[in-house]
């Protein structure tokens, strides 16, 4: 039902506005359809309150669409209640991002996501694929066992946070050490070709 108006006449007495029965009937439309709107026909719903700029609704269900404003980090546009720079916003179109203290921490779009911080597992928690649930494994001591190979791109290094770069291999599998490299005890270096034999044996540490 769209709002009703009351006919007040183009002046005052001039006999043209509605009479004080059909004004009254306008009015108590007006609020059925109001408490219908808002509550049990009858009474408000309980938890639906409002001031100049904020409404409030406990436990609302939403059966729509519901449409929020880009917002940003600073000022997320869905936060929680006196946390005004905590919460979910949409960084760019077809992207959603989420911050903490006004700084952006997660970000997922069409292809990636993006964490900004460090990712924190259990003791003894686990990382792994749909098919392979526990294919990575972080003790609590941070030891870390992998199920199965380990594979870097050609030319990859590994290293340290002072030398990276540490050991170099290439995409023929030639292994290149940047620096010395030392053993305790004996050591041996097996060479083996791409079938796994053994063409030959070193024993260059004592």
């Amino acid at each position: 039902m769209a709002k009703q108006v009351i006919g007040i006449g183009i002046s005052a007495n001039d006999g043209t506005g509605d009479t004080i029965r059909a004004g009254g009937d306008k009015i108590n439309d007006n609020f059925d359809e109001i408490y219908t709107l808002l509550g049990t026909g009858t009474a408000l719903t309980t938890g639906l309150s409002a001031t100049s700029s904020v409404v409030t609704l406990a436990g609302p269900t939403i059966t729509g669409v519901a449409s929020f404003a880009s917002g940003s980090a600073a000022v997320p546009s869905i936060s929680k209640t006196g946390d005004a720079n905590t919460g979910i916003y949409f960084s760019a179109a077809d992207e959603v991002a989420v911050t903490t203290g006004g700084t952006q921490r997660l970000k997922v779009d069409n292809s990636n996501t993006t964490f900004a911080g460090n990712i924190l597992i259990p003791n003894a928690g686990t990382i792994g694929s749909a098919s392979s649930t526990s294919a990575l494994t972080i003790a609590s001591t941070g030891i870390v066992t992998f199920v199965d190979d380990i594979v870097i791109k050609d030319g990859g290094t590994l290293g340290t946070t002072t030398t990276p770069a540490a050991m170099t291999i290439a995409a023929n599998g030639n292994v290149t050490f940047s620096g010395t490299v030392a053993a305790v005890g004996t050591v041996d270096f097996e060479i083996k070709d791409s079938a796994g034999t053994t063409l030959k044996t070193v024993k260059s540490f004592a």
